[in-house]
């Protein structure tokens, strides 16, 4: 018997979050559990597949952002095989969600550095929780200066994970000990310092332009020197502050008359 556990979010105020996740399950009854403890976590639900080859072209699809991996899969290769052939197409953490729980199955699993191992039935808050650890390791574990190549990174919003895609970051704004993560839909508010919000953002791109406010760079399509003010992309105006406004001009590539 699955067991399902209460559903925490009701559907009329629940908010999707652009975490992307795949699960490998052969067993209806459970990815039928998954898909509805997924969904009402507020997280996407890429796909759910039940062999090798289905995983294989779901991840080079569209790469997922967390791997819910059954053990005993409809294949001859095991999930714990899979979880090994998938390394190097993706660096989404991988949760075992199996049945089994003696020792052996426990020490071949921990060899392919799973995020996490959950023992069916399982409750919802377990799976919750699951989750978020492993996404926040995630995020953790690729720390690397503003030089990097990462694109995105998580913060939490009630009782999610929300992924924030560094694309679309058009401002930093500071309030008191706050954070405000503008993009053009939304603002996203998170207990941190700006100077550890600054080192996720590549230094090249992000310039601060008044004490409470970092600006992408690219984003701005006019600057006024009678208001000092910008407007970005999204028609968004932020003030410009004196002891900023200099290094701001030297930083844009313009033509001027002379």
């Amino acid at each position: 018997m699955v067991a399902i556990s209460k559903l925490i979010f009701p559907t009329k105020f629940r908010i999707v979050s652009t975490i992307r996740i795949l699960a490998v399950e052969d067993d209806p009854l459970y990815a039928e559990s998954l898909k509805i403890v997924v969904e009402q976590l507020g997280y996407q639900l890429m796909d759910i597949v039940d062999n090798t080859a289905d995983a294989i072209n779901a991840i080079r699809l569209e790469e997922p952002d967390l791997i819910l991996m059954d053990i005993e899969i409809n294949d001859t290769l095991t999930g714990i095989d899979l979880a090994k052939m998938i390394k190097a197409l993706t660096s989404a953490p991988v949760i075992y969600v199996t049945a089994f729980k003696d020792k052996s199955v426990i020490d071949k699993a921990k060899y392919t550095s799973p995020a996490g191992f959950i023992i069916k039935p399982y409750e919802q808050e377990s799976l919750q929780a699951a989750i978020e650890l492993a996404l926040f390791a995630k995020t953790a574990g690729n720390f690397k200066p503003a030089s990097r190549s990462m694109d995105s990174f998580y913060i939490r919003d009630n009782h999610r994970l929300v992924k924030i895609n560094i694309s679309e970051i058009l401002a930093v704004e500071v309030e008191e000990k706050y954070c405000y993560i503008i993009t053009a839909q939304r603002r996203h508010i998170i207990n941190i310092r700006l100077k550890d919000v600054l080192k996720q953002l590549p230094a090249d791109d992000f310039i601060q332009i008044h004490r409470s406010f970092v600006v992408r760079k690219s984003a701005i399509e006019e600057i006024n020197n009678t208001s000092n003010e910008i407007t970005l992309a999204g028609k968004k105006s932020f003030p410009v502050g004196k002891t900023y406004r200099e290094t701001l001009l030297s930083s844009l590539n313009y033509l001027s008359k002379g």
